[in-house]
């Protein structure tokens, strides 16, 4: 299937149909390589921003696997976003174990110095950042609230100016998104990340370490607890 430039207004919506139907039009099976980011470009007429954060969508949707240095592979032809619930839990239960036991270590610490070092600006983004969570949530837009929320935690990363803590939580969210994908589809679950969300950002308004800290590990629990993961405290 020809690839033809996209004129449409939301690019990296277009984009994501077009190599949806390349994959399909194609046969490219799991394991098959895309074009590259400079051909998909070009083939598309749209910027590298657009190719990218659609690269990035499907990504999150299970369809394709993003290996650094290698290029962008077709992971699967249905994406695994909305495989049922109970069987994403009977084969990751292990990997979701170690990605919650991973950021109860980092991010509880993390949501403290941001607390100590955020700027005002970068309060505002947070709570952007949660405008947007409530237009997805409005909308039942899955892999929106999966990204804002993604992004909410990299925003308080970034917030500690610490740049070990920073590359730390990029890799989580690059290369581990169960965690989110799994977590977001259960019941109540986007319902209850606004307030618990909103209990962080105010906390590292206020500068109050003690309670951004507390905040942030209770929020992490509740995810935890909504999959049905015991506690391994």
């Amino acid at each position: 299937m020809p690839l033809h430039p996209i004129t449409k207004t939301r690019l990296s919506e277009a984009a994501i149909e077009q190599i949806k139907e390349l994959i399909v039009s194609e046969n490219l099976g799991p394991g098959s390589k895309l074009p590259s980011e400079r051909n998909l470009v070009e083939a598309l007429g749209v910027g590298r921003s657009s190719i990218r954060e659609a690269l990035r969508i499907l990504e999150i949707m299970g369809l394709v696997e993003v290996l650094p240095g290698k290029g962008v592979f077709v992971k699967a032809l249905t994406g695994d976003l909305f495989t049922p619930l109970s069987e994403v839990l009977d084969i990751q239960k292990e990997s979701l174990q170690h990605h919650f036991e991973a950021r109860i270590v980092l991010e509880p610490a993390a949501a403290a110095l941001a607390a100590k070092r955020a700027s005002p600006q970068v309060v505002a983004r947070l709570r952007k950042n949660m405008e947007h969570f409530k237009e997805y949530l409005a909308k039942e837009n899955l892999v929106g609230l999966i990204r804002t929320d993604i992004e909410f935690h990299r925003l308080v990363a970034n917030a500690t100016e610490n740049h070990t803590i920073e590359v730390l939580m990029n890799t989580i969210t690059r290369y581990d998104f169960y965690g989110w994908k799994t977590a977001l589809r259960t019941n109540k679950r986007p319902h209850m990340t606004i307030p618990e969300h909103n209990q962080v950002i105010d906390a590292i308004a206020a500068g109050d370490e003690k309670k951004a800290r507390n905040s942030m590990r209770s929020h992490l629990l509740a995810a935890r607890r909504s999959i049905g993961l015991a506690n391994s405290e």
